[in-house]
């Protein structure tokens, strides 16, 4: 869960319509038209990327007049299906998928069974990413992924499908550098391998 006290803002007339204020968007609030942005009160989470990223110095962070409590509660979901989609992505529910916000994977998780596809709405719905926005993506894309939502990033740079594990490393890369133990790493640390890739034929 996070509360929003604040949104997003821009002075119209010396916008050059660079659109990276619409790229570094990670809830998708933002999106041009006619080489203006258009920013989606209800959608912003307030994490002011928009603002760090503007080349033209235009854009600010104003004091919502009521906070914005951004959440997905149990009672709206289903919870077994919450708990499978946890289980089939191998992630706790009660851990901190993103730790600036405190919110738990099952949050995460009830986010997609309630219909968030992407990143992006699951973003919107949650609040995650409205802090550093780098340790909860690959968990909440593996939650996608084992939903079987579509994997594919949008333009430019707002996620790449990286899992910040061991196993983002090809097994040709492993066998290269035996020296650096990743085949036992694997074998200690998930013995299960309960955190490796996703079976296709099981997402």
């Amino acid at each position: 869960m996070a509360t929003v006290k604040f949104v997003a803002d821009y002075e119209v007339e010396p916008c050059i319509g660079c659109k990276l204020c619409d790229i570094v968007c990670p809830s998708g609030a933002i999106r041009m038209e006619a080489r203006k942005p258009i920013i989606d009160d209800a959608l912003c989470i307030g994490c002011g990327r928009c603002v760090d990223r503007c080349p033209e110095d235009i854009m600010w962070m104003k004091e919502r007049e009521v906070p914005l409590a951004v959440t997905v509660l149990p009672e709206e979901v289903d919870q077994a299906a919450v708990a499978a989609l946890l289980e089939k992505a191998g992630i706790e529910a009660s851990v901190s998928i993103c730790v600036c916000t405190l919110t738990p994977g099952s949050e995460i998780a009830g986010a997609i069974v309630k219909g968030a596809k992407n990143l992006e709405e699951v973003c919107a719905m949650t609040g995650m990413r409205s802090g550093c926005g780098i340790y909860c993506v690959a968990p909440a894309l593996r939650l996608l992924e084992a939903a079987g939502c579509d994997m594919t990033p949008p333009g430019q740079h707002r996620w790449y499908p990286s899992t910040l594990s061991l196993y983002d490393l090809s097994d040709e890369v492993c066998a290269k550098y035996p020296d650096a133990f990743i085949a036992e790493d694997r074998a200690l640390f998930d013995p299960d391998q309960k955190y490796g890739p996703l079976h296709k034929e099981n997402v």
